[in-house]
C-alpha cells in the first residue's frame, strides 16, 4: 500500500482537480463569509452618505449631484481574505486501529488528508491558513502562512504529525488555548472523532463566542461502527490505558451500535442547533470526494 501522505504527483493531480471543482462550484473556493463593513472599493456598491471634507475624490457619485446638486460619497462592500484554521484531533483513538482490521486508513491519517486538501484550497485562493494538531494541547502548528509556496512545508508538517504518538483529548483546553492564541476570526474547522469524557460543546460554543465560524468534520472507522468481537474480552482505553474485563455478546453488541450511533447523531444535532456546520467522515470515503461534498453543500459555513 503507498503511503497515504506521500503527498506525490498523484496526491498533487488531485488537489489540482480539487481546485478546479472548487472554483466552478463556488465561484471562488472557501469564501464564506468574507464580506466586510468596512468602506472600500470592490464590485459591489451598497450605499451613499454625504460628503464630508477630506473624502476621497475619486468616490464622489457625480451623477447624483447632477440630479440633487448635492455631494454623496459612494459605498462599498470590501471582500476580505478568508482566515481558514484547521484543528486536527491526533490523539490516541484516532490513531488507533482495532486489533484484525487490515487495510483502510487510521483516522488521524484520514483526517490529516482532508486537512492537507482544504489548506491547499485556501493557500490557492490567498487565504491566510491556520494548521494546528492538538490532543490535550495544541501541538505544533504552522500559522497564518499564505501562498501556494508554503503548501509543501505544511505537507511536512502533516507528516509529522502522524508518526507520533498520540494523547488524550481535551478540548476545552485546546479551545482556550486557540482563542487566546489566534485573535482575528476567521472559519474554523474541527476534524475529530469528537472522543472527550468531559464533552466537546462548551469547547465549539467558546470558538463562536470569539466570532469564529465553525464547521465540524466527525471522522469515523468503519470498524467503529460494528466490531467485528465477541467472547471474553479485556478492552482498554486507547487513550487512559484503563482495561475492563468484558464478556462481548450478540445483546452487547446490539447495546454498543445502538451507543455508538447515539454518539455521532448527538454531535450532529449539537451543531445544527449552534449553527455550525457539520459533516459525517467515514475513512472509506476517498479525501477528494469528501471535500467535493462539503463544497457542493455551500462551503466551511452553518
Amino acid at each position: 500500500m503507498s503511503d497515504p501522505l506521500a503527498f506525490d504527483a498523484e496526491f498533487l493531480r488531485r488537489l489540482e482537480v480539487l481546485n478546479v471543482v472548487a472554483r466552478r462550484v463556488m465561484q471562488g473556493s472557501l469564501k464564506a463569509e468574507r464580506r466586510s463593513a468596512r468602506r472600500g472599493v470592490s464590485a459591489e456598491f451598497i450605499d451613499h452618505r454625504p460628503y464630508v471634507v477630506g473624502d476621497d475624490l475619486r468616490h464622489l457619485d457625480w451623477h447624483l449631484f447632477g440630479r440633487l446638486e448635492e455631494l454623496f460619497l459612494k459605498l462599498y462592500r470590501e471582500e476580505e481574505n478568508l482566515h481558514l484554521t484547521l484543528l486536527v484531533d491526533t490523539s490516541a483513538s484516532m490513531a488507533h486501529r482495532p486489533e484484525g482490521v487490515t487495510g483502510g486508513l487510521s483516522k488521524r491519517t484520514y483526517a490529516l488528508q482532508v486537512a492537507a486538501a482544504l489548506a491547499y484550497l485556501g493557500l490557492s485562493n490567498m487565504d491566510r491558513v491556520n494548521l494546528v494538531p492538538f490532543s490535550d494541547q495544541l501541538g505544533e502548528a504552522r500559522w497564518r502562512i499564505k501562498g501556494r509556496a508554503q503548501a509543501h512545508s505544511l505537507f511536512e508538517l502533516l507528516r509529522e504529525v502522524d508518526a507520533q504518538p498520540g494523547g488524550e483529548t481535551d478540548f476545552r483546553s485546546v479551545a482556550k488555548a486557540f482563542v487566546a492564541r489566534e485573535r482575528r476570526r476567521g472559519v474554523v474547522v474541527v476534524l475529530s472523532d469528537f472522543y472527550d469524557r468531559e464533552g466537546y460543546g462548551p469547547a465549539l460554543k467558546m470558538l463562536r463566542q470569539r466570532k469564529h465560524e465553525v464547521f465540524a468534520i466527525q471522522v469515523v472507522d468503519p470498524a467503529e461502527r460494528d466490531p467485528a468481537v465477541r467472547g471474553d474480552l479485556r478492552l482498554v482505553d486507547a487513550e487512559t490505558g484503563a482495561a475492563r474485563q468484558v464478556v462481548v455478546t450478540d445483546a452487547l453488541r446490539a447495546r454498543y451500535r445502538e451507543a455508538f450511533e447515539a454518539l455521532l447523531r448527538g454531535v450532529e444535532r449539537f451543531c445544527v442547533k449552534s449553527e455550525f456546520g457539520y459533516v459525517e467522515a467515514g475513512t472509506e470515503v476517498p479525501f477528494d470526494a469528501l471535500v467535493l461534498t462539503i463544497l457542493r453543500r455551500g462551503g466551511l459555513v452553518a
